[in-house]
């Protein structure tokens, strides 16, 4: 009788198993905004398009996650080392190959230059960039296309003409100041600043897109077992082929 009582404990633990949530680390900004991705309110929830795109995939793995504000290059390091489990809006590069699985795509993502009203600037491909006024600036860490980082890993000069900063607050503020011609941002968070943000009144984006491309849920190597990452991308193919992360993304393309 004590045997059989066992196996139906064990049996029930194997079968429901799965249904239990794992809990993953995922970074999040610093600070508690960078709209429409990321957003907290005074009670510490998160919420926005990457958040939305990132629970949806852990609800139907059977995970939930734990929120980990980071800066952006440390996380890098972190997910390295698996210290966290999860980045959101990751490009995906044979460097980060090297320590990173990645999932997706999750968002569309189109890089651009936003620059002042007042300024006319010509740019029609990226060597252009080379012969501006001013600096352009860029957030450390950051990936802008494999074009962008191509030119960055092997031009010096196209390379003394980025001014590098940890936050995107940083370029708001040194533009607005005139001491950069523009700065790169990426499309969802522009557009969406540009609309409601007072401090872009005096900004644009130039009409040329510095590129067009995907980025991925990134999960951790060191710390995200190979049964886990199934779940993950069993969970993501059934999510995409309902359209469920397509009707998310919609959404916030219309605000």
């Amino acid at each position: 009788m004590k045997r059989i009582l066992f196996l139906a404990v064990v049996l029930v633990f194997t079968v429901a198993g799965s249904a239990f949530p794992c809990e993953l680390a995922v970074r999040v900004p610093m600070g508690n905004t960078y709209p429409p991705f990321f957003e907290q309110d005074q009670n510490g929830n998160w919420s926005g398009l990457s958040i939305e795109t990132a629970e949806k995939l852990l609800t139907e793995a059977g995970c939930k996650p734990v929120y980990k504000s980071l800066p952006f290059p440390r996380a890098l390091k972190d997910m390295e080392r698996g210290a966290i489990h999860m980045m959101l809006n990751l490009t995906a590069t044979d460097e980060r190959k090297k320590f990173v699985n990645f999932v997706g795509p999750q968002l569309d993502e189109t890089v651009v230059l936003v620059v002042r009203k007042d300024t006319k600037l010509k740019i029609a491909s990226l060597d252009d960039l080379k012969n501006l006024p001013k600096p352009i600036g860029v957030e450390r860490g950051k990936v802008y296309g494999k074009a962008f980082e191509k030119m960055r890993a092997n031009d010096r000069k196209f390379q003394q003409r980025l001014e590098e900063v940890t936050e995107v607050n940083q370029l708001e503020r040194m533009l607005l100041n005139g001491r950069i011609s523009g700065f790169l941002g990426y499309g969802y968070n522009v557009f969406y600043r540009l609309k409601t943000d007072p401090d872009y009144r005096h900004f644009t984006v130039h009409p040329h897109p510095v590129n067009q491309d995907w980025v991925y849920f990134g999960f951790s190597k060191k710390s995200v077992s190979a049964g886990t990452l199934k779940r993950l991308q069993d969970a993501f193919e059934r999510l995409e082929a309902a359209g469920a992360f397509e009707k998310i993304r919609q959404r916030y393309r219309g605000q």
